[in-house]
């Protein structure tokens, strides 16, 4: 175990490069910086990225290793670590002053946009070298969308939602949707028990989708047409909430950090603690595990990014 040392604000994303040789954390409010380690230096003194605009995270490496990437509100930043420059490129064809969000895919090639007025919808993307070509488009005119989130793969997305009609909306119940990333279909419907929300995951095969309320992790699974049905919930044995997931890259393993100072580790066959690190570097905020499933990693509400060797 080792811990490396970020701003003083709260680490609140982690990526690890392809190859598990390098580890990225982003340090978004009041210091607007990305940090960049090389794991295989001894001591390793970060790379500094500032980050001239909003953090609007997306935090990953290219497939070769060599370029880290981010989203913010019109763009997205690339800092090549060969040549150690920093470059952007520009989201101007899908964004403009009613756009809400937008998510991509780990590899790049996917992009969803959320719009609001006057034309209330969510937009499907593919890259096309240096252009993006829509490839659909959704009227969200009636629906609330709260997150959107893409698979590993990138073939199927979430998203959070309830409708958006009537005075009393916003207290109207929220459900799971699974959608084609390529066509924008609906491929099921899944229950949300809570009357907030935070992001989902999918697990790297795509067939678990995970999220969290307060104390409680909500599991459900994903069948390739149909629906997902009410979640599985699985609580805190204590009273301190979940903060972030990561699965571990077989998907036999989710590692949940807490504001209990604490990584605990979970079977996702059936659910039960197989693990549990207590790291004493106040609430986490963070989690990742590489890509080789060998190192996990977890970042503080103090700048603390804590590393250690994953056991079976």
């Amino acid at each position: 175990m080792r811990v490396l040392k970020a701003m003083a604000g709260e680490v609140l994303d982690l990526a690890f490069s392809p190859d598990g040789r390098a580890l990225a954390a982003a340090v978004p409010a009041g210091y607007d910086q990305v940090f960049l380690w090389n794991l295989e230096s001894g001591a390793p003194t970060p790379v500094q990225i500032e980050i001239e605009g909003d953090y609007k995270g997306g935090l990953g490496f290219s497939p070769d290793n060599r370029r880290l990437g981010w989203l913010e509100p019109a763009r997205r930043g690339t800092y090549d670590r060969d040549e150690r420059e920093l470059s952007y490129t520009s989201l101007d064809a899908i964004n403009n002053n009613n756009t809400l969000r937008v998510t991509q895919s780990a590899d790049g090639s996917r992009l969803i946009s959320q719009h609001g007025l006057p034309n209330h919808c969510l937009q499907g993307w593919r890259a096309l070298g240096d252009e993006w070509i829509r490839s659909w488009s959704i009227s969200t005119e009636e629906l609330a969308v709260e997150s959107v989130t893409l698979s590993e793969d990138g073939r199927q997305f979430a998203m959070l939602t309830r409708p958006a009609v009537g005075e009393k909306w916003q207290q109207g119940p929220r459900r799971v949707e699974v959608r084609d990333t390529t066509t924008g279909m609906l491929r099921g419907v899944g229950e949300y028990p809570y009357n907030y929300a935070e992001p989902l995951l999918f697990s790297p095969d795509g067939r678990q989708l995970v999220g969290f309320n307060d104390m409680t992790l909500l599991a459900w699974p994903v069948p390739e047409v149909g629906t997902l049905g009410t979640p599985r919930r699985i609580h805190n044995d204590n009273r301190k909430q979940f903060t972030a997931l990561a699965y571990h890259p077989s998907g036999d393993r989710l590692y949940a950090t807490s504001n209990d100072t604490t990584v605990h580790v979970f079977d996702t066959a059936n659910w039960n603690w197989v693990g549990r690190f207590t790291w004493q570097l106040g609430r986490l905020k963070a989690v990742a595990v590489s890509p080789d499933g060998m190192l996990a990693a977890a970042g503080g509400d103090k700048g603390d990014v804590v590393i250690w060797d994953v056991d079976g």
